[in-house]
């Protein structure tokens, strides 16, 4: 179990390692919500934990589960739960960030990708303070409330029929001006 603080950097940084290391021991729960997830090595990880009985949850940018290397089909159907987030109007789920058993905590600019460890500048922040473990936790249950289920039958949520689902103007601005809208018709 981590004692303090620990900040990683890549390239080669060995930020894998270390989350490869907090995946095998994790023994409770996985809440992960990341935005680009190609290691097929943590990936594997991911699947291994919840085999053994550890609760994974993992919200991801819908738009990168259409990338042709993307981890979800790895991950669909093993014991782990994907759902899928976008951003307001155009917006991304860009978050980096996972919480093991609830006592300890990752964040940074590092994606789970080969291309993270081996060739970008990044970062990667461990942690165990509870205040900032409960920060996260809380916006992680807010994020898993508003996604959606990645469909068993490998169709994205964007890719399933339903009214409206995706379009630009069911953003904030675009429901206030529906609303708006609406209000005035039902006043004349």
């Amino acid at each position: 179990m981590l004692q303090a603080s620990e900040v990683y950097f890549s390239p080669r940084g060995h930020i894998q390692e270390q989350i490869l290391k907090r995946i095998h021991r994790s023994s409770s729960t996985l809440d992960l919500a990341m935005y680009s997830l190609t290691s097929h090595e943590i990936a594997e990880a991911l699947v291994d934990a919840g085999r053994r009985g550890v609760k994974v949850r993992i919200i991801r940018d819908i738009s990168q589960t259409k990338e042709k290397s993307d981890a979800d089909p790895l991950l669909q159907g093993q014991n782990v739960e994907v759902r899928l987030l976008k951003g307001l109007g155009r917006g991304i789920m860009h978050d980096k960030f996972a919480v093991f058993d609830g006592r300890e905590g990752f964040t940074g600019s590092y994606n789970w990708t080969e291309n993270a460890e081996l060739d970008n500048y990044e970062n990667a922040f461990f942690f165990t303070d509870p205040q900032i473990l409960a920060a996260y936790e809380k916006q992680f249950t807010h994020l898993w409330d508003i996604a959606q289920p990645l469909a068993m039958s490998g169709q994205t949520p964007s890719a399933i029929p339903g009214l409206f689902r995706d379009h630009p103007a069911l953003s904030a601005f675009g429901l206030f001006v529906i609303l708006l809208a609406l209000a005035a018709a039902l006043s004349t």
